[in-house]
This record gives C-alpha cells, structure tokens and sequence, in this order.
C-alpha cells in the first residue's frame, strides 16, 4: 500500500502539467483512497480539531508545494520530495500503522484526507 501511495509521489511530473484547474496536493500521490486513509490514521494521532492550516504551518516544505500546486505542478513535486528526503535525514518520523514515514509525507497525507 505505502509504496503504491508514496513511490507514486510526483513521478509522473509530465502527466502533471495537463491536470486541471482544480488540481490539488492529491495529484502527487499514486492512490488517494490510501493517501486519505493514512492522513485519518495520522490525524487520529494528532489533537482533535487539527486543519490543513496548522499542517501547512508545521511544514515548510509542504507549504510551499501546496502554494506551486496550481501554477507550477512540477516544482510542487520536487519540493515534496525535498521536504520528505530531508525528513528521512533528519529522522523526523513518525509511524503510521507500523509504517514509517517522513513527518511531510504523513501531513501530506492529512490534507487529502481533510480535502
């Protein structure tokens, strides 16, 4: 499931450039049924009431990709990727239902399934 949802992470960046106006983080994930199903495991880690906003806030990275979505897909998916391999340096993880991922990559996670 995890590889399907983050190996499919913004490796199709030609595909991205002809997604819609109503494009959204959700693109950069291979399966956003198990993107959303993980962001509400995550969430149900976090205090009640978390939203996108205090994500975004807590994640730089994620920001600035959430601000690229719409104008430049490309550059969202390099800065996602940026964000999580840092994560993964810096051994900010956290476990989701025995899998481990990037602090970015579960945040990104929430926002899909906050959308």
């Amino acid at each position: 499931m995890m590889t399907a949802l983050i190996g499919g992470l913004a490796i199709a960046v030609p595909g991205l450039a002809r997604v819609a106006a109503g494009w959204d983080l959700a693109a950069l994930v291979g399966c956003r049924e198990s993107a959303e199903r993980v962001g509400r495991r995550y969430l149900a880690m976090l205090p009640a009431g978390t939203d996108r906003s205090q994500l975004l806030t807590a994640s730089p990275a994620l920001d600035r990709a959430w601000r690229a979505t719409r104008r430049q897909p490309e550059v969202a998916a390099r800065l996602l990727r940026q964000g999580i391999d840092d994560d993964f340096r810096r051994a900010d993880t956290v476990v989701v239902d025995g899998w481990v991922l990037a602090r970015t990559e579960a945040r990104l996670c929430a926002i899909i399934a906050l959308s």
